[in-house]
């Protein structure tokens, strides 16, 4: 347990920045695995906006963003053909 006072408000805003984090990041998987169910142009740029919400906010790396994005509209095209 902390001891100093700075330590005890550094440990409370971890959890409380932690559950917020956590929660957008199942927001994203959810959409996610939502889109990969049903491929429509309204939820693909739903899913684009939250990965790219979560990859702004430093939840997740740019590049993992981008590959998300990129692997949704790889199956989007190919539904298309």
């Amino acid at each position: 347990m902390a001891n100093i006072k700075s330590n005890e408000k550094s440990l409370r805003q971890d959890t409380k920045v932690h559950k917020n984090n956590h929660s957008q990041l199942a927001k994203m998987r959810t959409q996610v695995k939502k889109t990969n169910n049903n491929l429509s142009d309204e939820t693909v740029s739903e899913t684009y906006k939250v990965v790219d919400t979560v990859a702004r906010k430093g939840i997740i790396h740019k590049n993992k963003a981008n590959r998300i994005k990129s692997r949704i509209a790889m199956k989007n095209n190919a539904t298309k053909k």
